[in-house]
């Protein structure tokens, strides 16, 4: 792997264990401890892959990352205490959905 892979491949990781970091925090602004369950327990299914930097589980990642848009957005446009919550995961997604892509990107051609 080349080192802007390994690069890019740490950056996704990184965002990505953010991401769930976040999610795991929502309960905090009262948001009930099911959504958050809702939410948080796709992000750690394509992890394994993600830390191996396999290349069907970047692909398939992006999957995991709706639940947590979803409810997010939901809870940013409804839920005023909890929009600076809801906002920084909704910053996340889009993070780790770009640090996706990247490691995508820095990949050798099949």
């Amino acid at each position: 792997m080349s080192e802007p892979a390994r690069i890019a491949r740490g950056a996704a990781v990184a965002v990505w264990l953010a991401l769930a970091g976040s999610v795991a925090l929502w309960p905090v602004p009262g948001i009930g401890a099911f959504t958050t369950l809702l939410a948080g327990l796709p992000l750690l299914l394509p992890l394994p892959g993600l830390l191996h930097g396999a290349r069907r589980t970047l692909r398939a990642a992006p999957m995991a990352l709706a639940p947590a848009l979803t409810l997010a957005l939901t809870e940013f446009l409804v839920n005023p205490p909890a929009r600076p919550f809801a906002g920084a995961t909704l910053a996340l997604v889009l993070a780790a959905f770009a640090g996706l892509l990247a490691a995508l990107r820095t990949l050798p051609r099949d």
